[in-house]
Parts: C-alpha cells; structure tokens; sequence
C-alpha cells in the first residue's frame, strides 16, 4: 500500500511539473503565431503600399519625403533615444544606453525608418485584411460562394466620381451568371445599387460598379434638361444610374422602340422627336402614324413635321425619301464626300418615323385592300434601312408587338438601338436585344433597357405630356415665321409637288409657242 501512494504521489508530482512546461509552450507557440501573422500582414501592407504609391505617385513621393524628413530630425535630436529610455528607466540604464552611441548616425537613420515602415505596413496589412473579410463576409450573407464555401476576395476598389465606385474580385471560381443571379441580395447586402457586372482581365474576376444614386420611378424631360443640356442633333435617352444619356442621330443610325401596353413605350416615342425637333436647327421629320395620325397630331403644329394616315400615302412618303436618299448618294459621290453633314452641304437630316410598325409589316391576305401597298412599303423601308446612313437619312420604329414577323430580320439587322421595355414573354425579349433582361424589368411605365451596339443600360425614360409637345410645336411654328428657323429645301412632298408645277409650266409655256 506504502508502495502504491508512493507511485500515486509521483505521478501527481509529474503532472504538476508538466503544467508549467505546457503553459510555457502555449506562450511560445502563441507569440510565434502573433509573430508569424504581423509578418505576414506587414508583407501584405508593403505590397499594399507599393501598388497605392504607383497609382498615386505624387501622393507616394510626399508621403517619402516626409517619412525621411520625420525621421531625420527624430533621430538629430536623439528622440527615438529618450523613448526607449523612458520604457524601462531601470533597464536602460546610462551605462547600457551607451552602447547604442557606437553606430552611426547613418544607421540610426536607416532603422528608425525601416520600424517605422514595418509598423505602417503591419497596420496597412491589418485594414487590408480587416475590408477583405468584410467583403466576403457580405458574399457570405448574400449566398454567393462555390463548393468548398469561399466567397469573392477584394482586389481593389476606386471612386469613379460622388456616387459611383468600382470594385474588383476574384471571383474564386464563381461564374459571372451566378453573380447577375444573386444580383438582388448583393444590392440588399452592399446597400448600394449596381450599375454594371462584368469580367475583368480575365475570367478569373469580376469588376461590379455600384452606384448610391436612386433609381427614380418617373423623371420629365424638364427634370433632365435640369441636369444636362441636351446636344445639337441628339435625343434624351432617358435617366441611368451613370445619369442623364444622351444620343446624338447620326451614331446610331436607326432605332427600334418595343415594348407592350402601359410600358412607355408610346411616351417614349414621342419624347425622342421631341427632343430631336428642339436640338435639330435642320431637321426634316416623317410620321407615319398607319392609326389614323392619333398619336401623331399632337406635332402637326410644327411646319417641318408631316404627318402620314393611310398605307398608300406611307408608301408615296417612302418612294420619296428612297429617291431623296439616291440623289443624295450621287451628291456624295461626286463632291468626293463620306456623310451628309447638314450645315456643310445645306441639307436637312430626315426622321422618318413610323408608329407601330407591325401594321406595315404584318402579313397580309393577298385579299387585302392594302396587301399590294403594304409589300412596296416594306420593301422601301428596307431599302432605307441598309442604305440611308451616309445620306443622313435615320428611321425610328415603334411596335408594341415583339416577334421576328413584325420586324423582318433583314430590317433588325440594320437598327444598331434598341429601346426595349417591358416584354410579357422571353421571346419578346430575345427579339429585340437577344437576352431575357427586357421580360426581367419591374412593371415602371418608363423602366427601359437601352442597347446601341455592344452597350447595355437601364433607363428611366422621361414622361412628356401632349400639352408640352403642342406648345413646343406652336414654338417652333413662329420661329420658322420669325426667320429664326429654316429649311434649306422644302419638305419632300412640297419639293414633289412643286416640281410637278415646275414641270406643266414648261409644258405650258411650249404649247403656246406651238401656238403662235
């Protein structure tokens, strides 16, 4: 029994000694840790630094300069000395202090600087890593991450002006579809609207520019007169997230307005003639509105606008812009020219407009009082379409039916600006921009995706009352009778007309000769 207490109170004695031993190991094994990681974070923040000092060599060079400078006159008064000193008085003693006198000042120099650049980077690294998970901690929230569970890290982020910023991730294997899927909880987790997603220099990361502006659910045109002026010979798009667009006629050169009832689409139609009859000081414009000129009346004010009714009237209207558009070409051709440019050669550009264009295009019964027009029709505006650009000749289409039979391919292929609102179907969707975002919009009367070659944007478009568009139209009216507007030719059918008159004079004028 002595015995067995004896080894009892060995074993005891053992645990007891290997107590201290185990915390003692647990202090070295933690201060290697805490060591190992300010390294590292201290690594992170001089690469840090070094990447912010390129992107802002001014700011780097000051932040140098004084660095050197500071620390110059620290050491030239030995403060970095007292410091020490005044951490442990009865350590540092003077006959210990003076061994650090045996170096140079050069040296002194050299390590107060190389400290003082470990510290800021260790502290650089520390923020570095502090925004990164924050980020990936709001990926997390917002159940964006791949099969082993990592979310997107930050690699950098840059202010593009007061309320929009740009940030890149790596996107660590997520697809760029996965992010536009998750879009939603991305905007409720970052708080801020996202005005584009897409790759960065390579698949690997994904650039997402957010922006802290509110998407409005109705603006007027006053509102974005107000904040930017409109340019010479362009319309208003409408208000994006980057702010009020603009789109100057002779870059597009034609456009397709779609969208179904209660869309906007009808208001939008109008507010870009509008717009273009303000900003164009020689403009010529065509609507043919093949629903009676209801929609169009509202301009029948303004002495460069004329109005078409009917199909065989749209088809005269037609065959004269295609002749215009000939003469024109032959113009070019022989003053050795490139594009009509109103001012330089005195000739107008030419909106021809046509308001639900499904009427003009839809198939007809060979029975049909129209069928006959309605197939020359379209074969003019075809024509237009592929050949009118250089001749400053530019056709806006406006239909509220959304598939391939209403607008012909070999037309869609020519329009390079699509305004698409709200579409009920996928397929609408994929007619007009070849992507389902149209059939994604919110129900906004206004809420639109404006696309012109490889550029995608949402837009609010503007509301404009018919009052605004009479009274702009009377406006313009006495400005044309005040001489403070006017045309270089007369209108298409006026210029017809007055060359049939022109004609029967000459006519006139030989049979009386005969006669004498």
């Amino acid at each position: 029994m002595f015995q067995h207490n004896s080894q009892k109170g060995s074993n005891t004695t053992s645990r007891s000694a290997q107590q201290p031993q185990n915390e003692f190991d647990k202090t070295v094994l933690a201060i290697f840790e805490s060591l190992t990681e300010f390294l590292m974070l201290s690594g992170m923040g001089i690469w840090g630094l070094l990447k912010w000092s390129v992107r802002n060599p001014h700011l780097g060079l000051v932040f140098v300069t004084l660095s050197y400078y500071l620390t110059h006159w620290i050491v030239d008064y030995g403060f970095h000395l007292k410091f020490i000193r005044s951490l442990s008085p009865e350590y540092f003693t003077a006959e210990r202090m003076d061994w650090f006198y045996q170096f140079s000042f050069g040296v002194h120099h050299t390590l107060l600087i190389g400290t003082l650049l470990f510290f800021i980077s260790a502290g650089f690294g520390y923020r570095m890593r502090f925004i990164r998970r924050y980020y990936q901690n709001l990926f997390f929230k917002a159940g964006l991450k791949n099969n082993l569970g990592d979310t997107p890290k930050l690699i950098t982020r840059k202010k593009l002006d007061r309320y929009r910023s740009e940030y890149q991730f790596d996107a660590n294997g997520i697809g760029l579809s996965e992010f536009n899927s998750a879009s939603e909880r991305i905007v409720a987790q970052f708080k801020m609207n996202i005005e584009s997603l897409r790759h960065g220099i390579n698949q690997g990361r994904v650039v997402i520019t957010f922006n802290k502006r509110k998407f409005p659910e109705k603006v007027t045109l006053s509102d974005l007169n107000e904040e930017k002026i409109l340019p010479t010979d362009s319309f208003y798009v409408g208000y994006s997230m980057e702010g009020v667009v603009t789109q100057k006629v002779q870059e597009l050169p034609h456009m397709l307005i779609a969208g179904t009832t209660g869309s906007g689409k009808s208001v939008f139609f109008k507010g870009c003639l509008l717009s273009l009859l303000e900003s164009c000081q020689s403009l010529q414009m065509y609507i043919i509105d093949l629903k009676g000129g209801l929609e169009a009346i509202d301009f029948k004010h303004a002495p460069n606008v004329k109005i078409v009714k009917d199909m065989p009237e749209a088809v005269t209207l037609l065959a004269q812009v295609e002749k215009e558009m000939k003469k024109r070409f032959e113009y070019l051709a022989e003053s050795g020219l490139k594009q009509i440019v109103p001012k330089r050669d005195r000739k107008e550009l030419i909106i021809v407009a046509v308001d639900e264009a499904s009427v003009l295009y839809m198939n007809r019964s060979k029975f049909d009082n129209d069928y006959a027009s309605a197939m020359k029709a379209r074969k003019l505006a075809d024509s237009i379409a592929k050949l009118s650009r250089a001749a400053g000749i530019h056709l806006f289409l406006a239909t509220q039916k959304l598939d391939k039979q209403v607008i012909p391919t070999s037309v869609s292929e020519n329009i390079s600006g699509r305004m698409a609102f709200r579409a009920n179907s996928l397929q609408g969707s994929m007619v007009v921009l070849g992507n389902k975002d149209s059939s994604d919009l919110p129900e906004i009367p206004g809420r639109g995706i404006w696309s012109v070659g490889s550029k995608k944007i949402t837009v609010q478009a503007a509301f404009v009352k018919e009052e605004e568009i009479k009274a702009a139209c009377k406006r313009i009216a006495k400005e044309f009778k005040a001489g403070e507007r006017k045309l270089f030719n007369p209108m298409i059918g006026e210029l017809e007309l007055a060359q049939g008159k022109a004609d029967r004079s000459e006519i006139y004028k030989v049979v009386k000769k005969e006669d004498e």
